[in-house]
């Protein structure tokens, strides 16, 4: 500990169960709170938050049950706020008025919003550039999650890479394990009526996903492999809703609409044995942050067929095979050397295996408290 004296830390708490940022913020809240030099103040709702943080004593809340991107969040939020230390908004959607915080901390985990711009509307493309270089410009740190979205907040927002700290994930490795039980195995390929040879997608409906060369690639292999299936955890709706074109794909060949499976909803205990049972794990993104799911598919022992691109070498290191994510061709033959080189698969196994270990939740929830009390 730096400093002796407590600190008092004001929390927008309000996406604590979104999929992504409500784990890394629950991960940070959770050391925050078991430490004694931190008094924190939660905003956000009061039963989700008694549930998430009801077992520690210094905390308190403020009731904040308004929509994040809105206007009533700029409008609320600074009158939300008490007065404090610091303030810590865990996205980019920070308040833009004057706070009653000594300092601002701000995660922005990637500016993707700002680095393809022709993803979004004119609206979307006016607030996400507006909001996130005030977020740049009013906040004392910027923590972000790799050193690419590091050089890539520099690089689009002109902010000095001094006031950028980069302090990478950890990986929950009591959930994310290899899965050999014959009965939990079988009692999860019912339930999810899976098929026996599958490549696996996890991830979210938006563009930077690209999942349509991952299906042009899975359409190539199967004039090869006609016996495998490609796996996406998700709902087809709302691949439906977010990415039609896909959908027409898939829907428009009948070989591909046979082959090509959509999981729906999966209960989280569930997903290591979807990973555990795959074949392969196909992580074609073309812009990402971080990326936590090839590290969770090495964590279960399924070899991973990985983009080139983005942050996704220096997240998976030595242990994926790199592919060209826009290149059809390139994801076609990566498939196939990892699905046929049995030596290949077993290198990518145990180098899998062992590369998980450097993503530690303690080692990134100390650094993260270290850069609040050097703030503090």
């Amino acid at each position: 500990m730096l400093n002796n004296w407590m600190i008092n830390i004001c929390v927008d708490a309000r996406m604590i169960h979104n999929s992504g940022i409500g784990v890394y913020i629950r991960h940070y809240l959770n050391y925050l709170l078991s430490k004694e030099a931190f008094v924190v103040t939660l905003l956000g709702r009061r039963k989700e938050l008694t549930e998430a943080f009801g077992q520690f004593s210094n905390w308190k809340y403020v009731e904040a049950d308004f929509p994040i991107y809105s206007i009533q969040e700029q409008i609320k939020l600074p009158l939300l706020i008490p007065s404090c230390d610091i303030f810590w908004s865990p996205h980019y959607n920070i308040p833009m008025l004057p706070i009653r915080a000594n300092k601002r901390l701000v995660t922005v985990p990637d500016v993707f919003h700002i680095a393809h711009l022709e993803t979004l509307t004119t609206a979307q493309k006016l607030y996400a550039s507006t909001v996130t270089r005030a977020a740049v410009r009013l906040s004392d740190r910027i923590i972000t999650i790799s050193d690419f979205s590091a050089r890539e907040i520099t690089r689009l927002t002109g902010v000095l890479a001094n006031k950028v700290v980069t302090i990478p994930l950890g990986l929950d490795r009591n959930l994310f394990k290899r899965v050999d039980d014959g009965l939990v195995r079988d009692r999860v390929r019912r339930k999810y009526q899976l098929p026996k040879q599958y490549i696996l997608f996890v991830g979210n409906v938006k563009p930077n996903k690209n999942l349509q060369q991952l299906v042009e690639g899975f359409a190539r292999l199967l004039t090869k492999l006609p016996d495998y299936y490609l796996l996406i955890v998700g709902k087809k709706d709302g691949f439906i809703t977010g990415d039609k074109r896909l959908i027409d794909r898939i829907d428009t060949d009948p070989a591909l609409a046979k082959k090509v499976s959509f999981s729906g909803y999966v209960d989280l205990v569930d997903l290591p044995v979807l990973y555990s049972m795959a074949d392969v794990f196909a992580f074609p993104s073309i812009y990402e942050g971080f990326g936590f799911p090839p590290l969770e598919a090495m964590a279960c022992g399924c070899p991973v067929v990985a983009s080139n691109r983005s942050s996704i070498p220096e997240v998976c290191g030595t242990a994926a095979y790199y592919i060209d994510p826009v290149d059809a061709e390139d994801m076609e033959k990566g498939l196939w050397n990892v699905l046929t080189d049995e030596t290949l698969r077993q290198r990518l196994i145990a180098s899998g295996q062992a590369h998980v270990n450097q993503f530690d939740w303690g080692q990134s929830q100390q650094r993260f408290a270290a850069e609040i009390e050097k703030l503090g």
